[in-house]
């Protein structure tokens, strides 16, 4: 379960508290998406205090990525079926997403990742047969400050 205190980091062997849809297994430190598209379902408890409307989703993450013949990727971001974010990531980042907190529930929220420009590193020469898109190290969700 996710709360406004903890964050959700993947290491490899480590359980992960939430439902991996098109990632592969998590590795050192990261999972990869599997495809053009991918989801997190996570159930979430927390209430931010009376003041604070808006809570942030603060997404720790890079993409496949090859240098000059593959400078970087589209990342469309989605919260319960609502875009949040639409980014070109050239290098590792750090992503927030505001929205309103009352659209988390307690159960089944679900984090879209499409990446329409994933692809399989042996195009480039690189000997991995996965298909590539999004690197997630961490994801987070914080009252909106």
């Amino acid at each position: 379960m996710l709360t406004y205190e903890n964050s959700i980091h993947f290491a490899k062997d480590a359980p992960v508290p939430a439902v991996l849809r098109n990632f592969y297994a998590p590795e050192d430190s990261f999972v990869w998406s599997t495809s053009r598209w991918s989801e997190i379902t996570f159930a979430f408890s927390g209430s931010p205090a009376k003041t604070k409307k808006f809570a942030d989703f603060i997404l720790d993450f890079d993409v496949f990525k090859t240098g000059e013949n593959f400078e970087g990727q589209n990342v469309l971001i989605y919260v319960n079926g609502l875009r949040v974010g639409s980014h070109f990531i050239a290098r590792r980042t750090t992503v927030v997403a505001s929205i309103e907190s009352t659209l988390l529930k307690p159960t089944e929220n679900v984090l879209t990742f499409d990446t329409p420009d994933a692809r399989n590193p042996t195009e480039f020469g690189i000997s991995d047969n996965r298909v590539l898109g999004i690197q997630l190290f961490s994801l987070q969700v914080r009252p909106a400050g």
